[in-house]
């Protein structure tokens, strides 16, 4: 760089594609080195650390049970998970903590080991896990979820919205409804709403009702840790014994996690692959909580950083034999409902939690489920982008591959496992890129003006004797896009001497397809006698060209390198060809 040159932050390209792991580093350090916010934000960021830390109770537990294992290394993972995560996110309000996706894959990825291994195993994978999405984030690999489109997030995000609502009914209602997935059981629910526990539904009730009335008051900055707290006191002081609350789930209390060591000589095929399957799953699912979380401020968004971020938390929730942790949308939702201002949120939550399991375990093993679940319906619901549903929706009739993917992958989310709604997330982004990249192949005719001006209009679909016709191509040229644009090609039907000049200019490089395409079109113009000239091509395609052993330069193909002047090889190759028909009238005549 220039002396006395400066670079604008804001303005200058991602640097995930410039030495990416030394600016995930930089970039995560200074997060880490940001100063305490104002008190104002620390206070309120307090509270949302708070609310999460007491919703985050029975979740980490549960996920504890789903994972098979001791639920209080679900607490475990709440404590790493927020603190760690919190420190080093580039998404500021995401929480970073146990997840049901996660906590059900590791378990199926340790559940054949021994019971006496299984401990050991699960501690070696979680570590596992983190070091792969760390290694990806310092790669720069965060760019990769650009591919996942945004109809199938918006689906999948839809999607877990609906499930986070979903699977708290039975803890609103009192009533555990059976069924193979969430819409068997939600049929099951309204068949048998006549065992619905009235005393549970009126605690989530009256939480709903405190969690919506309160922010319209004063103490709205409580309203959340208000609401929880109204009914749970009731349940204790009435006697409401039928009435669960988060002790029923599971003790507490154990005292502060005793770290340990992940076994590295037992690392297998099989932990290996399970690893970096929970590891994606993991990445892709926190891409979609990112995605709907906005940063209030501060420097832009980075899914590299957030992917060292997930990686830096699995490693320290690993050492503490923690669950596997990732970007959660349910506790993220409950974070933003209760007006968290900054990452500090986040790191006070993990701190609150380890308060909660060393000291206060007794006093909050009394909050009642129903108000926790009430809470999570209430951020559920609100974590539901009618906006983002609405924007896919009227894109046009022509978009209806993204309303298929949008409506596939909300169903897959809601019928299938996690991680299988996640991998046809990810092939049906595939099949939109692949399929709209090969057919948005757009062909223009370029015509000079008197004026000097250049126009562009519709290509034609056949050549004219003896004329110049100037192309210009937009789209993608790889594979199948080579093949579209071969049909487009405006075709030599019947005359003699027509000259294509083909831009190139922006391609770093052709490809296989393409040549060939290229080759066949340069045959139909060499039986015509015509030409086919390709102009502003680098360095690098004029040698793929020079080797590629089916343009040959020298027959009826012309390539004109691009010049620093744009549009001065187009226009060279316009004086060639022009002057090259000339010299082929002139034959004609004397023939």
């Amino acid at each position: 760089m220039e002396e006395g040159t400066t670079v604008d932050k804001k303005s200058a390209p991602d640097d995930e594609f410039n030495l990416p792991g030394l600016s995930v580093l930089r970039d995560a350090v200074q997060n880490v080195s940001r100063k305490v916010p104002p008190r104002n934000k620390l206070q309120q960021d307090s509270i949302a650390g708070l609310t999460t830390t007491v919703s985050s109770l029975p979740d980490g537990m549960a996920n504890g049970l789903l994972a098979g294992i001791n639920p209080l290394y679900g607490l475990y993972a709440c404590i790493a998970g927020p603190i760690v995560g919190g420190l080093f996110s580039s998404t500021q309000l995401m929480m970073i903590t146990a997840t049901s996706a996660s906590a059900i894959m590791a378990g199926q990825t340790t559940g054949a080991f021994p019971e006496e291994e299984r401990g050991k195993m699960f501690v070696l994978l979680v570590v596992l896990i983190g070091v792969f999405q760390a290694v990806l984030g310092l790669l720069g690999q965060g760019r990769l979820i650009r591919f996942v489109s945004f109809s199938v997030m918006t689906g999948f995000l839809t999607g877990i919205s609906v499930l986070l609502i979903m699977s708290q009914l039975p803890t609103v209602t009192g009533y555990e409804p059976k069924g193979a997935n969430s819409i068997f059981r939600i049929f099951n629910l309204l068949w048998n709403i006549n065992q619905v526990h009235l005393p549970t539904l009126g605690m989530a009730a009256l939480t709903m009702l405190l969690a919506i009335l309160l922010q319209k008051t004063p103490v709205k900055k409580f309203f959340a840790l208000i609401a929880i707290a109204v009914p749970s006191l009731l349940v204790y002081f009435l006697g409401l014994g039928d009435v669960k609350v988060v002790q029923d789930i599971g003790d507490i209390g154990g005292g502060f996690p005793e770290p340990v060591l992940p076994p590295i000589s037992d690392i297998s095929i099989d932990i290996i692959t399970g690893a970096l399957a929970v590891a994606l799953v993991i990445l892709i699912q926190g891409a979609g909580v990112s995605q709907n979380v906005p940063n209030k401020s501060g420097p832009r968004k980075s899914p590299s950083r957030d992917f060292v971020a997930q990686g830096a938390a699995n490693i320290a929730s690993g050492f503490i034999h923690g669950l596997p942790v990732g970007g959660s949308l349910g506790t993220t939702a409950i974070n933003v409902l209760a007006k968290a201002q900054t990452r500090w949120a986040s790191i006070l939550s993990g701190i609150a939690m380890t308060l909660v399991v060393v000291v206060f375990s007794g006093i909050v093993a009394y909050t009642a489920m129903p108000s926790l679940g009430a809470m999570l319906i209430l951020a559920g619901s609100r974590s539901i982008k009618l906006s983002d549903i609405e924007s896919t929706w009227n894109s046009g009739w022509k978009s209806w591959p993204s309303y298929l993917a949008m409506i596939v992958t909300f169903g897959a989310t809601l019928i299938l496992p996690i991680p299988s709604a996640v991998g046809i997330g990810v092939l049906l982004s595939a099949f939109l890129y692949v399929t709209q990249s090969s057919t948005e192949i757009t062909l223009v005719q370029l015509r000079r003006r008197k004026d000097g001006a250049i126009e562009e209009h519709q290509a034609p679909k056949e050549l004219k004797e003896n004329q110049v016709t100037v192309l210009n191509i937009y789209g993608d040229l790889f594979f199948a896009g080579a093949r579209t644009l071969g049909h487009v090609l405006p075709k030599p039907a019947g005359v003699q001497n027509p000259v294509v000049i083909l831009r190139l200019r922006g391609r770093k490089h052709l490809g296989a397809t393409l040549v060939s395409v290229l080759s066949e079109y340069a045959s139909q113009l060499e039986a015509a006698n015509g030409r086919l000239y390709l102009t502003g091509i680098s360095e690098q395609v004029n040698e793929e060209v020079e080797h590629s052993g089916k343009l040959h330069l020298n027959g009826p193909i012309r390539a004109f390198k691009a010049e620093p002047v744009l549009g001065l090889s187009t226009h060279n190759a316009v004086e060639d060809a022009e002057a090259w028909l000339v010299e082929k009238k002139g034959e004609d005549k004397h023939t």
